[in-house]
């Protein structure tokens, strides 16, 4: 019989493409799509999939009908508990695709409200939640069957065609391919289905009218902290690629294994390069998920290895989960025989706080002997000094990728080499990330060089002495730029030729490069030319778009309550010129002085929640009985984001802190306006935490 793990391993496959076709040559492959804010039903689902099935989640029945050509063909498996008028819904899923095989997931009592529907075949069976594993095998097997057979009448979903059943195009030579049926059979069937639909809808009305729509369940996102920025276009694409490896890993099952292609590593990466990326904390998220159903059924059967490794991997993803709490007494009972494992395993996951309290707690009981601590501690500070240098090179390339060579200062290639290098990094170690950056910095100089701008070659090339460059290359570039200064200083003065500040700055300008980097931008290039050249004609047409381009960046920031960087865009605007423009933005800016630094503090009650809040109880306090509350304060970002929650207070202290920060995390608001723009404000709450009387 297979084993519990290999069928939670089975969740991975959630992150293939949503396609039913599949080559001649292999067993088909279907696409199980599960409509569900509830999390909590993903892995329940996805650990009983064979390979033959492909799990993909969405949120609701618009994101599905959107996400899904029309007429593809599917398995459906609908959280249709609470809805309000189900009848509705299917009648919108069989009419974007008649191929659909509907499995509906619903309370247990609930059961005699699927009879018409599943006689009527408009859905194939009705599942109580939880899903029992042995009810769900049965009810795939129907509705792959059913897929199977609406396939066979209505051929094959045509991408070319505007609706769902249309007819294949004529195979060459004028013969009509396998798929294709007589048209009145093909009629008859989407008649036949829209017609139960009808049925259904009318059925479905009169015996659900009391039902209340259903509440969305937020996901438990990754905690990131403050809100971080947005990744560069060029630097999306990148992205995307490493989440489509990442979730080819998990279809393949590879979710911690091999270090450098897993999920897990894809993931992270993925975030190295774009910190906000939805996508990849997701995948994170489902991937804890996955972890945390493997270590259950790896103590159940005893693989503790298995166990311990899950385990403070998904800790390592979702540290503040609650069922961690349970899973380390669970372990705890086992440290008898578990060992060193348990630390081996919290060090193999660079869980390494986790790791140096499990070797404080075994020196404390004395479960291990004084050797056997010393090499504990030994592998425990040698892992995580490498762990650091690690995550120091991948900064280096994230930065070389994102061509951040040496600005900001504190967020670059050079400063991360500088960084890894001060960790103890061997020159071997860094050989083909110094090499490249090298490369990069020689190729600016060079540049500088062959554009004429000697004054910024020389700035460039001072500097170059304090980032480690080798030596010879740095007195290869200095020969060129001596060649470069002697070929200038011999050119005839009755023939000086002009620098192209004007193509320069008109470059910039459509490259975004507004006024950053200081010497390469188009506000630097505009600032040149006036004095090379004042009385050019493009200039005022040139200075007034490279002025209302700073201006819109301060307009931004002063909606985003960054009140010192709109000063200092304001302060390189009006070296332009004065304006209409201007003078408004200046008057904004006094305003927001006026009011305080930092965004305006505003009533909970006063802004609109699309979110609400779901509390999970700390299991803890719930099993004694335990009351209390909470005061947070936290900003609402202009998007609607809830970010920088911190406790003001609690009652009894500590016990709820955490799990009050969580609930407010995932709060959303409609973004709070100011003169009817998003602005970011500052609010408080009290968090009460009651039992159920």
């Amino acid at each position: 019989m297979q084993s519990a793990t290999k069928k939670n391993e089975s969740a991975g496959s959630e992150s293939a493409a949503l396609k039913s076709s599949a080559s001649p040559a292999k067993k088909a492959r279907h696409s199980v799509l599960l409509i569900t804010r509830d999390d909590a039903l993903w892995p329940q689902i996805g650990a009983h999939l064979g390979k033959e099935l492909i799990l993909k989640q969405v949120d609701s029945v618009d994101e599905l009908l959107t996400a899904v050509p029309s007429g593809q063909a599917a398995l459906v498996l609908w959280d249709a508990r609470n809805q309000g008028d189900a009848a509705a819904v299917l009648s919108r899923m069989q009419l974007h695709s008649p191929r659909f095989a509907v499995i509906a997931l619903d309370d247990a009592d609930r059961a005699h409200t699927w009879t018409g529907p599943i006689a009527l075949r408009q859905v194939v069976a009705h599942l109580p939640v939880p899903v029992p594993p042995g009810h769900l095998k049965i009810a795939l097997e129907s509705a792959i069957e059913e897929v199977n057979a609406r396939v066979a009448l209505l051929g094959e979903a045509d991408a070319a065609a505007p609706g769902a059943g249309a007819p294949s195009a004529a195979a060459p030579g004028g013969a009509a391919p396998s798929t294709r049926k007589t048209p009145w059979v093909a009629a008859a069937i989407i008649l036949a289905v829209l017609g139960a639909g009808a049925g259904t809808y009318m059925l479905l009305r009169h015996s659900d009218a009391t039902v209340a729509p259903a509440q969305p369940v937020p996901a438990s996102p990754v905690h990131t902290g403050q809100q971080p920025a947005r990744a560069t276009v060029g630097t999306e694409d990148k992205v995307d690629v490493l989440i489509e490896k990442a979730q080819q890993a998990m279809l393949e099952r590879h979710f911690i294994d091999p270090a450098d292609g897993s999920a897990l590593t894809l993931y992270k990466n993925a975030l190295l390069l774009d910190p906000g990326s939805g996508e990849a904390r997701q995948g994170l998220q489902r991937l804890a998920e996955i972890l945390f159903a493997r270590v259950q059924s790896a103590l159940d059967e005893r693989k503790f290895d298995v166990a311990l490794q899950s385990l403070e991997t998904a800790r390592s993803i979702s540290p503040r989960d609650s069922r961690l709490s349970a899973l380390d007494q669970r372990i705890a009972s086992l440290r008898a025989e578990l060992g060193p494992a348990q630390i081996l395993a919290a060090i193999a996951a660079q869980n390494f706080d986790r790791a140096e309290q499990l070797i404080d707690e075994a020196a404390r009981s004395k479960s291990l002997n004084p050797a056997k601590l010393t090499q504990l501690r030994d592998e425990l500070r040698q892992r995580h000094a490498q762990a650091d240098i690690d995550n120091l090179v991948k900064l280096v390339d994230a930065r070389l990728q994102q061509d951040k060579l040496i600005e900001p200062r504190n967020d670059s290639a050079v400063y991360y080499l500088g960084q890894a290098r001060a960790a103890g990094a061997s020159a071997a170690a860094l050989q083909p990330e110094t090499q490249e950056l090298d490369r990069r910095l020689a190729q600016t100089v060079r540049a500088d060089i062959d554009q004429q701008r000697i004054g910024d070659a020389e700035r460039f090339l001072a500097d170059l002495h304090g980032y480690g460059v080798p030596a010879a290359t740095v007195a290869a570039l200095q020969r060129d730029l001596d060649a470069a200064r002697g070929a200038q200083a011999a050119t005839p003065v009755a023939a000086p030729q002009q620098p192209p500040y004007l193509d320069l700055a008109q470059s910039r300008l459509s490259q975004g490069k507004v006024s950053e980097p200081d010497n390469d931008s188009a506000l630097f290039y505009v600032n040149q030319l006036r004095e090379a050249d004042p009385k050019n004609s493009a200039l005022p047409r040139l200075s007034s778009a490279v002025q209302a381009q700073i201006l819109d960046q301060a307009r931004t920031a002063l909606d985003a309550a960054q009140p010192a960087r709109a000063e200092a865009l304001l302060q390189m605007a009006a070296g332009l010129g004065a304006s209409a423009d201007l003078t408004a933005l200046n008057q904004r800016l006094a305003q927001a002085k006026l009011a305080g630094a930092g965004p305006q503090e505003v009533s909970e009650g006063d802004l609109t929640k699309v979110r609400g809040i779901e509390l999970d109880y700390p299991s803890g306090a719930l099993s004694k009985g335990v009351e209390g509350w909470v005061n947070v304060s936290y900003m609402v970002t202009a998007e609607g984001k809830v970010t920088g929650v911190k406790v003001l207070d609690s009652s009894p202290a500590g016990v709820f802190d955490a799990a009050a920060t969580r609930a407010v995390s995932r709060v959303r608001y409609k973004p709070p306006l100011q003169g009817g723009k998003p602005v970011a404000v500052v609010t408080k709450l009290r968090i009460a935490f009651r039992l159920a009387k």
